[in-house]
């Protein structure tokens, strides 16, 4: 695919998944390339170049400050769940991490325990009584995502087992093990 093809794709890809239109970087890519006339056999963009279109989309919309200010509130949200969970072995994870957000963009965590029914009662405990939990099975096996709304943001937590706490997964977006943020790292960029 020439270069301004693979642009273009890219471009109205990110515009899809930053209004909402599709939330899978494949799906993005391939409607984008449909709706530009391409072929199906057409070489797609990277997840990144979208990821980065996506950013400067969301940055354009809501101005820098705005989208600054939503990053520092979602990340001591998630530092604040971290905590509480802090012996689940939690890890920031995605655009909240990266501070390349979306409008919809959530706070996405990842912990690790061998029951998920735990979790869920220490977190209403703690007050948070909405989380609906849901099995979800793909190529990586089946993980219980736990959701619910804080503030405005939507949170997910993937529950992976927890004999796999030392194995770090590889990103969707670069094909590289995923740059994940444990709380410590997160306090650190809450001070900056």
């Amino acid at each position: 695919m020439p270069k301004s093809n693979q642009r273009r794709v890219a471009e109205e890809a990110a515009r899809l998944m930053a209004e909402g239109v599709e939330n899978e970087y494949l799906y993005a890519k391939q409607r984008a390339a449909s709706m530009l006339g391409l072929s199906s056999q057409t070489r797609l963009p990277s997840n990144a170049k979208i990821r980065a279109g996506i950013g400067q989309i969301t940055k354009e919309q809501l101005g820098a400050s705005e989208v600054h200010r939503r990053i520092n509130s979602m990340r001591k949200i998630a530092a604040h769940l971290m905590l509480l969970i802090e012996d689940c072995d939690p890890y920031l994870i995605g655009s909240t991490l990266s501070g390349e957000i979306r409008e919809g963009s959530d706070i996405d965590l990842h912990a690790y325990c061998d029951d998920y029914s735990m979790l869920t009662e220490r977190l209403a405990d703690y007050g948070y009584e909405a989380v609906e939990a849901e099995s979800v099975e793909n190529n990586k096996g089946t993980f219980v995502h736990l959701r619910w709304r804080e503030e405005d943001f939507p949170v997910e937590i993937t529950i992976y087992p927890w004999s796999s706490r030392h194995i770090v997964p590889i990103s969707s977006v670069t094909g590289k093990p995923m740059k994940r943020a444990d709380l410590c790292a997160l306090r650190k960029l809450l001070v900056h």
